[in-house]
């Protein structure tokens, strides 16, 4: 009898330990992904006629490009930080991710490299940002346009603002209707709020949305057709007070407003602000506006 109850207590530990411990084979699992998700990201560049090509690894990305590989790495910091405010904000649980493995990320600031990988290695017209989430493996093209005299720090900056924002377009089903509008707006503010909310971008955008709320800005201005820098600053406000302020109790509601449905293939942002509690039957998204605007001008 002793020795039964000697062998069953040695085999429940044996089981508790064989499912506590991770698999060595999941480990390899994930380095064989990452060994063939950098394969393909030479090859790609390769295309592109880089003869030396840089893949730098970290936490959840693969940076790749023509750049020295110190500057790889810089850029590399600066998605983890924008990343780790993403996820936060986003409410992401830690075996939660927007894509599959780790996203591939090609920063392409010349722009006859960029124009020749998007043409023989992802075949699509040379247009902006390109990004396929679901692709194997994920990946994100950025030409990293920007005016002559950028430094390289604004240039990683935008870069972690975009990655930022695919992150709220990929949460949960990652089949949301997400406004360019909200994407760059949470990606910017949370870009900006990985630097720090006491820094000089911040503390400027707060500044010159306060000066927008100050002449009458309202809701409208932010998913309205007209385009414009203060438009821009004023969706980056709204997005931050439904993600990092008073609103985000109410997001994952209107993230879930944003999924298509049976009855509407192509839900709008106000149609998510009802579907989640936000437009009031006699009163419509005054509240809404009054609540943003206030907490806009207070900081």
């Amino acid at each position: 009898m002793l020795y039964r109850a000697l062998f069953g207590l040695a085999l429940c530990c044996a089981l508790a330990v064989g499912l506590s411990t991770p698999h060595p084979a999941d480990a390899q699992d994930k380095d064989a992904i990452v060994k063939g998700a950098k394969a393909v990201a030479v090859a790609n560049l390769k295309k592109a006629n880089i003869d030396k090509p840089t893949v730098v690894e970290t936490a959840n990305y693969l940076v790749a490009g023509a750049l020295p590989p110190e500057k790889a790495k810089a850029l590399g910091e600066a998605l983890e930080k924008a990343t780790a405010v993403a996820r936060k904000a986003l409410k992401f649980d830690d075996k939660e991710a927007p894509w599959k493995g780790k996203l591939t990320v090609y920063f392409m600031p010349d722009s006859a490299e960029y124009k020749a990988l998007m043409r023989r290695a992802f075949q699509v017209a040379p247009e902006g940002i390109h990004s396929d989430l679901r692709a194997d493996p994920p990946f994100l093209v950025d030409p990293a346009e920007a005016p002559a005299k950028t430094t390289d720090a604004e240039l990683y900056f935008n870069t972690a603002a975009r990655i930022a924002g695919e992150h709220l377009k990929g949460k949960g089903t990652g089949t949301q209707n997400v406004p360019d509008w909200l994407r760059d707006g949470f990606g910017r503010v949370t870009a900006m709020r990985a630097e720090g909310t006491t820094a000089r971008r911040y503390t400027a955008y707060r500044t010159q949305a306060r000066a927008a709320i100050a002449k009458g800005a309202k809701l409208d201005d932010v998913w309205g057709e007209a385009k414009s820098a203060a438009n821009d600053v004023l969706g980056q406000s709204l997005a931050e007070y439904l993600t990092f302020g008073p609103g985000a109790a109410k997001f994952p509601m209107i993230l879930s407003g944003l999924m298509p449905s049976e009855n509407n293939d192509a839900p709008t942002f106000p149609q998510a602000l009802e579907a989640a509690g936000l437009r009031e039957k006699d009163k419509g998204f005054a509240p809404l506006e009054a609540a943003w605007r206030k907490w806009a001008a207070g900081k």
